[in-house]
């Protein structure tokens, strides 16, 4: 079967690889029939201090040119429970909804539910399954404030 639809996603994180990012990665590219672009690539210089005037633009702006392009923004419940990722997904939230991206809430591994802090900002939520989660891309694309 030939693929269909070319999805381009942002996947949270918070400049290093976290296991959520990492496995929901593998999930996408071992599912049949499906394209995808992950434009939410971890890096990390540790030259970089993000802490600084200058590094928090760099990293402020890299970021918000890996969400401008895409689809959807997907925030991983995962990361959102590392404290040192907050203020790193809080980001990605702010500049997914200045650039009018559809928020979709996927749980942590082994978890059934994303919790209700991270589901409040989602414009829907979803499981651990490619499918679906291209269903839920689609249908809240569709939405009249993303049209």
């Amino acid at each position: 079967m030939e693929k269909l639809k070319n999805y381009d996603i942002f996947l949270t994180h918070a400049w290093r690889f976290h296991d959520d990012w990492k496995r929901f990665s593998e999930l996408l590219d071992g599912t049949a029939n499906v394209a995808w672009r992950n434009f939410s690539l971890p890096w990390h210089d540790p030259a970089m201090n993000p802490n600084s005037e200058v590094g928090g633009r760099f990293i402020r702006d890299f970021l918000e040119s890996q969400i401008i392009p895409v689809h959807s923004v997907v925030l991983l419940s995962g990361v959102y429970k590392i404290n040192s990722a907050r203020r790193w997904f809080d980001m990605e939230v702010e500049m997914a909804r200045k650039h009018n991206k559809p928020l979709i809430g996927i749980p942590g591994l082994g978890e059934d539910s994303v919790p209700d802090e991270v589901a409040i900002l989602c414009d829907e939520c979803c499981g651990w399954d490619a499918l679906q989660l291209l269903a839920t891309i689609d249908r809240v694309r569709e939405l009249p404030k993303y049209l």
